[in-house]
């Protein structure tokens, strides 16, 4: 429905809901809008919605949008960051959301982007659209192989992949740009392997989708053990660890 029904929904719940959690925005250009005019989409999203949340993310890496991916390449990204930088009168935290089918190349490209716009981090990664080592070949529903699907995958064959690319992000970037880490979490074990590879915050939503609200009360106690198995005092001594020992 677009920006402007978000918009008046946020307004709604700031009205009604004053002091609720944190909250962030994903934008992204319109499948019907041309890779041309994208960065005029993606500022007027920005514009109207920023003000209202607490975080925005930039999404450049949807599969399930028409061209989307193309503003990851270097000049298009730095255009697009540095628009959205001047538009930013509020001075939100802008990050930005990365695919894990890139090269380490082009990943390192992005981080350079992402440094010399002065964004606040990035999210690592989403969806894919590789349909490897997965169990189902066909989908009983329609017949067709599982390669022939559209769209990203989710979920738990997508957990190495991202767990790769934020190890690179957090090795290229010394620690000094804040990763969100997400893909395939489902336990405690996964989020440290996550947290240890150098996410400062974790993102789930397939896990929840299988595990249900208690995974949240089940990850945060295993989370516990892993500290006290470390020696560490606190989840920030961490971020990072594998890079260390």
């Amino acid at each position: 429905e677009g920006a402007d029904v978000v918009q008046k929904r946020l307004e709604l719940m700031k009205r009604h809901l004053p002091g609720s959690p944190p909250l962030g925005i994903n934008i992204g250009k319109s499948k019907v809008t041309d890779i041309e005019d994208a960065i005029a989409d993606y500022r007027a999203s920005f514009v109207k919605l920023a003000p209202l949340v607490d975080y925005v993310t930039v999404n450049v890496s949807s599969p399930n949008t028409p061209g989307l991916r193309q503003l990851q390449e270097r000049v298009r990204l730095l255009a697009l960051l540095r628009e959205l930088q001047s538009a930013n009168t509020s001075q939100k935290p802008i990050f930005v959301k990365v695919a894990p089918d890139l090269t380490f190349e082009a990943i390192g490209e992005v981080v350079d982007c992402c440094a010399q716009s002065g964004v606040a981090g990035l999210i690592a990664t989403n969806t894919t659209i590789a349909r490897d080592g997965l169990k189902t070949k066909i989908l009983r529903t329609t017949g067709k192989p599982v390669a022939e699907e559209a769209g990203g995958l989710a979920g738990a064959p997508l957990r190495s992949r991202s767990t790769e690319i934020i190890r690179q992000i957090y090795a290229e970037t010394e620690g000094k740009l804040p990763i969100i880490g997400v893909g395939g979490i489902f336990t405690a074990e996964d989020a440290w392997e996550k947290i240890t590879a150098g996410a400062s915050l974790l993102q789930v939503y397939t896990g929840w989708i299988y595990e249900g609200p208690l995974m949240a009360k089940r990850m945060m106690l295993g989370l516990l053990e892993k500290l006290d198995e470390s020696g560490l005092d606190r989840l920030e001594q961490a971020v990072g660890l594998a890079h260390r020992s």
